[in-house]
């Protein structure tokens, strides 16, 4: 049922009220329903591998099929991550089944301890591919991290501006 809004008509003289059905737009609801699943998911893997989410941590998760819907490989390069940006995730091929590749730029390649923040942000690609949005990487990456999502935020874009400012 959609909800209702009251809407104000002439009817001659006199004004009546009118009730209006107000429709959802589909993106609007399909959104809402990509981020609480990214939230619930990120309750589940911080339930199933928390407390402490590190790197080797984070590379289980990859593995497991329960919380990343397919094959991940991590791969560390310089070439091809667009300024402003400290990552991409690209499928494999046309068959999602067959795996992504989430390219970090090589300056975080021996920074261990911020790469499952990094990944994290990058693997709701993975799970959700372009119905994803910023928004569900910060829900899910901070919902794993067991941080505020404004923390979170902020850690990922001084990250990011770090890496470009130099």
């Amino acid at each position: 049922m959609y909800p209702q809004a009251h809407v104000q008509t002439d009817n001659g003289d006199a004004m009546e009220q009118k009730t209006k059905k107000v429709k959802k737009r589909a993106g609007k609801v399909i959104h809402s329903a990509v981020s609480s699943h990214a939230m619930e998911k990120a309750k589940e893997i911080r339930a199933r591998y928390g407390p402490v989410i590190d790197y080797p941590v984070v590379l289980r998760i990859l593995d497991d099929r329960r919380c990343i819907r397919y094959p991940v490989e991590i791969q560390f390069v310089v070439d091809g991550i667009e300024p402003g940006l400290f990552a991409r995730t690209e499928p494999v091929s046309e068959d999602p089944a067959d795996g992504y590749v989430i390219s970090l730029h090589r300056h975080f390649e021996d920074r261990h301890d911020l790469l499952p923040a990094l990944i994290l942000y990058q693997s709701v690609l993975v799970n959700y591919g372009d119905l994803a949005t910023a928004t569900d990487a910060e829900l899910f990456g901070s919902g794993v991290l067991g941080l505020d999502r404004d923390t979170y935020y902020a850690q990922i874009v001084a990250l990011t501006d770090a890496l470009w400012s130099d």
